[in-house]
């Protein structure tokens, strides 16, 4: 009986059978760290890159093994000196960055000639297209993605969806086709989700419109740019649905009161709630009764400082709820609009902070009016002084509003009320 064939190969993925010598080749390579603990406590005070040991043991931010060296488990199995580590660590992780921005780079510059070369036009916006496929009646170039028409801008990164014009919407209905739903800016949907486009894939926004994918995901990988100041959101609610990708700051001991806790003193979410229970000066607002020094309440939750009752009102506290300065703030600490509390004008129709009309603020505008109606020309020919007043609108449109807020005050506003139009025109 023969040996057989010569060529038999018993190895999977080895053409020529078993090699000669001890073993073949090793495919799954494990780096294991051989400490001999038995010669460790002679060469423990020794420090050598060759026996693996440090006299300081200094701590690894991977992994720390017993010989001191840095344990590097990626691409590449590496033992590293934790001195050199540390030196290195921050300069390799700008130059990863680097790369990574690079290749977005270069990325981009292949999608914008991709779309170059498919729309024909130059990739400086602005630039009429060139063609057989440019419009002759407009300087914009549009395309069409499942039946819907877009101009393209930017170079090609962005495709807005136009309104169709009385001829395109006769020439749909003849082909019976209509765009009326397309024209709706509530049917944003009618936009595909994705779309590829001269090889390039483009995704919708919420307006129904497509930016290019790379656009959006350079816009993603970009830091944030942090603003100094509250976010007004987090300030009075204690959430932001924005999280980290915020721009304004999240302080967790910087936000308002909670109004059951302090109109009851308990609130039924307990530690679960967002907002503060913690009633100091820079959230709560001045107790009234203590200013007028009759406050019998023991575990009274409003401040006990004393404020100017004619004082303006802090804009701080009355839009987000915490001031910083707090019992330091000369300003009066309420639940009010800041505008119509200082100014008796609040020009955000969307307002939701209480409009309190006092009477004494009231009657001190009133007084103003008439005095400011008083120091006036009694000369009514001077043709100047119309055209003087007429050409200040800003000044006249302010007059007009006071003079709404006197009338409902129910004083003697009929006179003042016939100056003011005089002033006013």
């Amino acid at each position: 009986r023969g040996r057989g064939r010569g060529g038999w190969a018993p190895y999977r993925g080895t053409p020529y059978g078993a090699p000669r010598g001890r073993g073949g080749k090793v495919f799954n390579r494990t780096l294991v760290l051989n400490n001999n603990r038995a010669s460790s406590a002679s060469s423990a005070d020794v420090t050598s890159p060759t026996n693996g040991t440090t006299a300081a043991g200094a701590p690894s931010p991977l992994a720390n093994e017993p010989s001191g060296w840095v344990v590097k488990r990626d691409r590449h199995m590496q033992l590293i000196n934790p001195a050199i580590y540390d030196q290195v660590a921050q300069q390799r992780a700008k130059d990863i960055e680097q790369s990574a921005e690079q290749r977005r780079q270069q990325r981009n510059l292949k999608e914008k000639a991709r779309l170059s070369k498919h729309f024909q036009i130059k990739q400086e916006p602005g630039h009429a297209p060139i063609g057989s496929h440019a419009a002759t009646t407009t300087q914009n170039y549009e395309i069409e993605v499942d039946n819907i028409r877009f101009r393209v801008t930017d170079g090609g990164s962005k495709l807005v969806r136009i309104s169709s014009t009385s001829t395109d919407m006769a020439a749909e209905m003849v082909n019976g086709r209509s765009k009326n739903a397309i024209d709706d800016p509530n049917t944003a949907r009618a936009t595909p989700k994705q779309a590829k486009i001269g090889g390039v894939t483009f995704l919708r926004s919420k307006n129904g419109n497509l930016y290019r994918s790379g656009l959006i995901k350079n816009k993603q990988n970009k830091p944030i740019k942090k603003i100094n100041e509250p976010c007004p959101r987090f300030t009075t609610t204690g959430t932001c649905a924005k999280g980290p990708l915020c721009r304004y700051l999240h302080d967790p001991h910087k936000v308002a009161i909670c109004k059951d806790y302090l109109l009851r003193g308990n609130c039924a979410l307990g530690d679960g709630c967002d907002l503060s229970h913690d009633p100091t000066p820079n959230r709560v607002p001045a107790c009234v009764h203590f200013m007028r020094g009759n406050c019998t309440n023991d575990d009274c939750h409003y401040a006990h400082i004393r404020v100017n009752p004619t004082a303006s009102v802090c804009r701080a506290f009355g839009t987000l709820g915490y001031c910083e300065k707090g019992s330091d703030c000369a300003e009066r600490h309420v639940f009010e609009c800041p505008d119509y509390a200082n100014h008796a004008v609040c020009r955000n129709p969307k307002c939701r902070l209480p409009h309190v009309d006092r009477a004494g603020q009231i009657r001190k505008a009133a007084a103003a009016q008439t005095a400011s109606a008083e120091l006036g020309s009694p000369d009514l020919s001077s043709d100047d002084e119309y055209d003087e007043i007429d050409s200040d609108d800003v000044d006249s449109d302010d007059g007009i509003e006071e003079d709404i807020v006197m009338q409902g005050s129910g004083d003697n506003g009929q006179e003042l009320s016939r100056q003011q139009d005089f002033v006013g025109f």
